[in-house]
């Protein structure tokens, strides 16, 4: 936290933001005698968070070059990986215990009263039943066996329609038996994915422009890690659920009490909301991964012959391709809302791009290397909404000087992008440069 203040400040200041938006949320459905579904809230927290457990297991078993040394060691492997699935579950354990004391603390200040501790002891034990189906998912998927796979889709498919207090018992149980039957043969998915890892490397092709190398190397690896697969499929179904809210209204899917708030929201608005996920998705967490995922390997571009200003400019460039793949969403949203504001939304889809090469980049590159992704993706994602908000507010008050004062905001605008991402790379390259090193 000493070397890096500001971004452990941001990450504070959303959290919580975000557990008094909650709270906030809460009170208006108390007020209004409103009652959400328990079952599905819990149902979704849980896929939440076995989607996180999967992803930190997957960094920190799976994918994890440190792990060889222990597993080569006179420990066994099964002890190995099972303490591995402990930190997985401990540290899971602990960011739902810190999220929901906010959350508690949040409601206590808004005066709203609480005697939910059954509750909590319910939704404490599906997060533990959480933890451990993502380990499981990781140890199968990632194997020559995906078959082994089908008795946890089937714990997720009981769960569904089983969400109570014992049946959690009784999953979580039985999860915890297959999954001490599954540390017999983990090493097969670790030994799978290193064989993997290994032929990619054999087949590597050898371009001698550094830029041209440095976009091909990234857009490779966004291909074979199947980013841009899951970039398009984001851009169509946030296209068409997004289109068809617009389309129709969110009032069908409020109660009465909350449908009279949703009336009269622009299609712009919806749109807004729909790119603002999907820059998540496509290009703040596509920037950001190229710099944390230099952590190994940032030595070497530190002391590579060709200029950092030239390998940082290849990495941007790279950034088209997920642009390319998000374009899909524009053409779902207008199926549903054919009108002028076309022009605005591509304009404002790439003003996003823009804004997260401009923001994430000197951002990666200052924190390569500290695993430091979770609190960059926190921080940069508040930062990129009111971004975005303040682009969104502006470019409303302009459309109303007619079109010379809109070309005229549009030109002048472009121009200054420019400059910022010319600054925004120098400053990447300044990051990843030796000098800064020492």
């Amino acid at each position: 936290m000493i070397t890096s203040p500001v971004l452990y400040l941001l990450f504070i200041v959303m959290i919580v933001f975000s557990t008094l938006f909650l709270g906030v949320i809460s009170l208006v459905l108390i007020e209004n005698d409103l009652f959400i579904n328990l079952d599905t809230l819990l149902f979704l927290i849980i896929f939440l968070f076995i989607i996180k457990s999967s992803h930190d297991f997957y960094q920190h078993f799976t994918k994890s070059e440190y792990l060889t040394y222990a597993l080569s060691s006179p420990i066994s492997q099964k002890q190995t990986i099972f303490e591995v699935f402990l930190m997985n579950f401990w540290f899971q354990l602990g960011i739902w215990v810190i999220f929901s004391s906010l959350y508690t603390l949040s409601i206590l200040l808004l005066g709203i009263p609480v005697g939910v501790s059954f509750l909590y002891l319910t939704f404490t034990l599906g997060i533990m039943l959480a933890t451990v189906l993502g380990s499981l998912i990781v140890l199968h998927y990632f194997s020559g066996y995906k078959y082994r796979l089908i008795p946890v889709g089937g714990i997720i498919f009981l769960l569904y329609f089983f969400p109570s207090l014992v049946s959690i018992l009784f999953l979580l149980g039985v999860s915890l038996i297959y999954l001490f039957i599954s540390l017999s043969f983990a090493l097969d998915s670790y030994q799978f994915v290193k064989r993997k890892t290994w032929k990619r490397e054999q087949t590597q092709l050898w371009l001698t422009h550094p830029i041209h190398a440095v976009f091909y190397k990234e857009v490779i690896i966004l291909w074979r890690e199947k980013i841009l697969f899951s970039i398009l499929f984001s851009a169509v179904v946030l296209g068409v659920g997004i289109g068809y809210i617009a389309r129709f209204g969110i009032a069908q899917f409020l109660p009465e009490s909350l449908a009279r708030f949703a009336e009269g929201i622009p299609p712009e608005m919806y749109a807004f909301f729909g790119i603002y996920i999907l820059t998540i998705h496509a290009a703040v967490f596509v920037s950001l991964s190229f710099f944390l995922n230099e952590e190994k390997t940032l030595w070497l571009l530190r002391h590579m012959p060709s200029p950092m200003v030239k390998i940082v400019s290849g990495k941007a460039l790279s950034i088209s391709m997920p642009f390319l793949c998000s374009l899909p969403f524009i053409a779902y949203f207008f199926a549903f809302i054919p009108n002028e504001s076309f022009l605005f939304i591509l304009w404002f889809l790439l003003f996003s791009f823009f804004a997260s090469i401009i923001l994430c980049f000197p951002l990666g590159a200052r924190y390569a290397g500290r695993k430091s992704d979770i609190l960059l993706l926190y921080s940069v994602s508040l930062m990129i909404f009111i971004v975005l908000s303040i682009m969104y507010s502006l470019s409303s008050i302009i459309s109303s000087m007619g079109l010379f004062g809109v070309v005229i905001f549009v030109l002048l605008l472009f121009f200054e992008l420019i400059f910022f991402v010319f600054v925004s790379l120098k400053q990447t390259a300044n990051y990843l440069s030796i000098h800064y090193a020492h």
